[in-house]
């Protein structure tokens, strides 16, 4: 298979986990009632048209998270082998180790969704594991290949960010395998669940640490590998300050992803270098969007680039500027009053962490569409592009307002009667998943002209 097919292999696959993501959300409980499928989940957080913290019952608290912890895997893996088959692509590289990964991906996808929601038996949880294990070591070859190839500066920023999140996915290997100790086991769910009231109450729990550590890294290094990819599509103007920009992502994306592990070690201390190099890292890679080559604003590069433009500016303007407020109020009230971690809205911090995570995700997965945009000409695909982007971009703003804009009170109300949700985020959703809807479209339709055309 050519990497193209993979593209769309990915693309195919991560409308399917993450359509299948949302019609498990409340909102959708009468369409599943409807469709035969459950109403309720086992260990949900919602009830009575609201949301606990944590469902009371022990055991149903732990099923609830292990369905989060495999569905966020499944969702990453997708989008991590869809990043991995752009780099095939673009660099022109063998497909065979992108077969593997396409093995190991549905491994992941098929274990982790039926174990948490089909049949939770040991099978599906080992098949869940083994695939993490096979896409670790088609990563690898791919890595292997591309250290093989003749470097610039950018491509060095694209291999290093590699290289550190191979070393994320170990840490997770050895996360995933304290579960072999019962008592081990049983700790680090007791520190999982106290961390969803306070992480400080967490943070003696070496595991915990170390999955913290891990989750912080892998998503921001993700989101700079596929940027670092993008950039690598549209090319750079040369200059100083080109030059500086990568060096930059380079110091950032290391520093960061070094700070994240050592809080497997250090705790709270690393968290406070964590902060500053995830500044640097973003610094770096908004200077770098600015030096990428100029592009008509009605193609699908002149979308890319001015996608990565804004998505820089936008995290900076709504998941760093946000972030920071939020970590200078935790335990004081400077912009918050009373402080983030008091009990009276405990709920607070881990609704900020949720949409934070969420935000994250969907610039990845965003950003990836445009960049897939790219193989295609079309002024259609470029429409799809700007309507992704326009959902995108106020979804993830506006969320800021329903996550932080909340009074000081316990958490009772439905959050799906939320004012913010319900006349910006969801608009802005359903704005995206039709650019989404209509970017799969022109993508499968191209590569179908393609195979007509060689098959003649």
């Amino acid at each position: 298979m050519r990497a193209e097919h993979h593209m769309l292999i990915a693309f195919t696959l991560a409308v399917i986990i993450i359509g299948f993501g949302v019609l498990l959300s409340p909102p959708f409980k009468d369409f599943r009632k409807a469709v035969g499928l459950p109403e309720e989940l086992p260990g949900s957080r919602y009830s009575n048209g609201g949301a606990e913290i944590i469902n009371p019952d022990p055991d149903m608290a732990e099923f609830y998270l292990t369905r989060v912890a495999h569905y966020y895997h499944a969702v990453f893996i997708i989008l991590m082998y869809g990043t991995v088959a752009l780099i095939v692509r673009q660099y022109r590289l063998n497909t065979d180790a992108l077969n593997l990964m396409l093995i190991g991906a549905l491994m992941v996808a098929i274990g982790a969704i039926t174990y948490s929601y089909i049949d939770h038996t040991f099978f599906w949880h080992g098949l869940f594991i083994a695939g993490l294990a096979v896409a670790f070591s088609a990563s690898l070859l791919v890595l292997f290949e591309l250290l093989r190839r003749e470097k610039s500066l950018l491509d060095w920023a694209i291999i290093i960010a590699g290289i550190l999140l191979l070393g994320g996915a170990l840490i997770g290997g050895w996360v995933g395998s304290s579960f072999i100790d019962h008592t081990t086991a049983e700790s680090f769910l007791e520190a999982k669940i106290q961390s969803r009231f306070n992480p400080d109450l967490a943070e003696e729990n070496e595991v915990w640490r170390a999955m913290t550590g891990h989750l912080h890294a892998m998503i921001a290094l993700s989101l700079a590998l596929v940027f670092l990819v993008s950039v690598k599509i549209l090319e750079l103007k040369p200059g100083k300050w080109t030059k500086i920009s990568v060096y930059a992502v380079i110091f950032g994306e290391t520093v960061m992803a070094l700070a994240s592990y050592s809080v497997w070690f250090f705790g709270k201390i690393a968290h406070l270098i964590i902060t500053p190099a995830a500044l640097a890292l973003i610094f770096g890679t908004l200077m770098l969007s600015f030096r990428t080559a100029n592009y008509e604003i009605k193609s699908p590069k002149g979308v890319l680039n001015w996608g990565l433009k804004l998505g820089n500016l936008w995290i900076w303007a709504f998941v760093a500027a946000p972030g920071a407020i939020v970590a200078i109020s935790l335990r004081k009230p400077r912009f918050f009053n009373p402080e983030f971690r008091a009990e009276v809205w405990d709920w607070a911090e881990l609704a900020y962490n949720i949409g934070h995570w969420h935000i994250l995700l969907v610039f990845w997965g965003a950003v990836l569409l445009l960049a897939y945009l790219t193989l295609t000409e079309s002024k259609i695909a470029s429409i799809a592009g700007w309507i992704t982007m326009a959902g995108l971009l106020l979804a993830t703003s506006t969320v800021n307002l329903y996550m932080l804009a909340n009074p000081a009170q316990p958490y009772t109300p439905n959050p799906y009667n939320n004012f913010w949700l319900q006349y910006f985020v969801e608009p802005g959703l359903g704005l995206m998943s039709i650019g989404v809807i209509l970017s799969y479209y022109i993508f499968t339709s191209m590569l179908r002209r393609e195979f007509k055309i060689k098959k003649h």
